[in-house]
């Protein structure tokens, strides 16, 4: 299932582990990009976690 999640995304699956940590550490990353760019910026989101 995960791999064709990161097949339609464009991304191949890795052949080891350690390309494996890599990846999970890369797409984790974007992630929290995401959270804080979209999540954390927005009063609305802010205003509903706080209330």
């Amino acid at each position: 299932m995960s791999a064709v999640l990161l097949s339609r995304a464009g991304i191949a699956w890795p052949p080891t582990w350690a390309d494996a940590l890599q990846l999970g550490e890369f797409l984790s990353y974007r992630v929290g990009v995401y959270l804080v760019l979209n999540v954390v910026e927005d009063p609305a989101w802010l205003a509903w976690a706080f209330c």
